[in-house]
C-alpha cells in the first residue's frame, strides 16, 4: 500500500527520482513500470502497470453511453495513459505532454493513495493540504456523519 508525501524535484530532463519507499515497493509486489495518466488539472495519476490494467478494464467496461462528461472524462484518463520504466537509478521519466496539461515544473509533491501514486505541483498540493487541515473539527464530524463514517 502506498503512503505518505514526498516533497520532490523533477530534473532538467524531466525525470523524476522515485523515493526509495516507493520504489522498493514497486520492485516487491509489481514491475519497475508505472503507467501516468491525468484526470484533471490538478495532477497526474501514476499506477502501478497491473494495477492500471485493471482499471482500465473498469474504466472500459463503464456504462458512459449518454453522458457527455463521463465519457469525456474516461477518455482522457484512457487516451492519456502513458507507461514509464525506471532506469536503473530509479527515475522515471515524465511525459512532457502531461506535464504540461498539469503544469508541472520543477517543484513536486509525490504522495501515496494505497495503490496508486499521485503527483501534484508543490505549491497547490501544500496549499489543498492546509485547507483540508483549517477544517472545524465540529464541521467535519457532522460531515462524516452525513456519510455514515465516524473517527
Amino acid at each position: 500500500m502506498f503512503g505518505g508525501i514526498h516533497d520532490l524535484n523533477i530534473d532538467s530532463k524531466g525525470r523524476l527520482a522515485v523515493p526509495a519507499k516507493f520504489r522498493d515497493l514497486l520492485l516487491r509486489k509489481y514491475t519497475p513500470a508505472l503507467v501516468a495518466t491525468l484526470e484533471s488539472r490538478e495532477r497526474l495519476l501514476l499506477y502501478p502497470e497491473s494495477v492500471w490494467e485493471q482499471e482500465a478494464q473498469r474504466l472500459m467496461a463503464a456504462n458512459v453511453a449518454g453522458n457527455a462528461k463521463l465519457s469525456a472524462w474516461r477518455d482522457l484518463l484512457l487516451n492519456n495513459a502513458e507507461v514509464m520504466e525506471m532506469d536503473a537509478a530509479g527515475r522515471i521519466l515524465l511525459p512532457v505532454g502531461l506535464r504540461r496539461k498539469v503544469m508541472l515544473d520543477k517543484e513536486v509533491s509525490l504522495t501515496g493513495r494505497v495503490n496508486r501514486l499521485e503527483l501534484w505541483d508543490r505549491e497547490k498540493f501544500h496549499a489543498k493540504d492546509d485547507a483540508a487541515l483549517d477544517i472545524a473539527p465540529e464541521e467535519l464530524d457532522f460531515e462524516l456523519g452525513q456519510i455514515g463514517f465516524q473517527l
